[in-house]
């Protein structure tokens, strides 16, 4: 089943961002500038166009523009809810989302729409997922 990740509210505002000094640098005549800034929009818009997940065949897979992977459900042993990680791998474009962790010492953040959905369907594969709550 596939989850698309939440759109936070900093990640559109850097979108409107980027696109102002895109639109400044077109107007001031910085050609050099509206093209490093037309490449960093076209970024953002593939981040929020192609960032989900999916889970199948007891595997979580997560995308966000080029950054892929895939974790197995049996591996995960704890996620944490509503939490925002400030390092790490964080193919999300939302805080408050869910810290994933798995193997021994890896976690990974991920921001799907509907959490709880997105849990509930983790746990009927591996029920041994502790879940903190906020």
């Amino acid at each position: 089943m596939r989850y698309n990740s939440a759109k936070g509210g900093i990640f559109l505002a850097a979108i409107v961002l980027v696109a102002g000094l895109g639109v400044f640098s077109l107007v001031a005549k910085v050609y050099v500038a509206f093209i490093i800034i037309g490449l960093t929009l076209a970024l953002f818009t593939w981040m929020l166009f192609d960032t989900y997940y999916i889970i199948n065949d007891g595997k979580l897979f997560y995308k966000c523009a080029f950054i892929k992977g895939s974790v197995s459900v049996d591996a995960i042993y704890e996620i944490e809810q509503n939490k925002t990680m400030y390092s790490g791998l964080k193919p999300a474009l939302a805080r408050k989302g869910l810290i994933v962790k798995y193997n021994k010492y890896d976690d990974i953040y991920l921001s799907p729409q509907d959490s709880n959905k997105f849990i509930a369907h983790l746990k009927g594969i591996n029920p041994h997922i502790n879940i903190i709550p906020l």
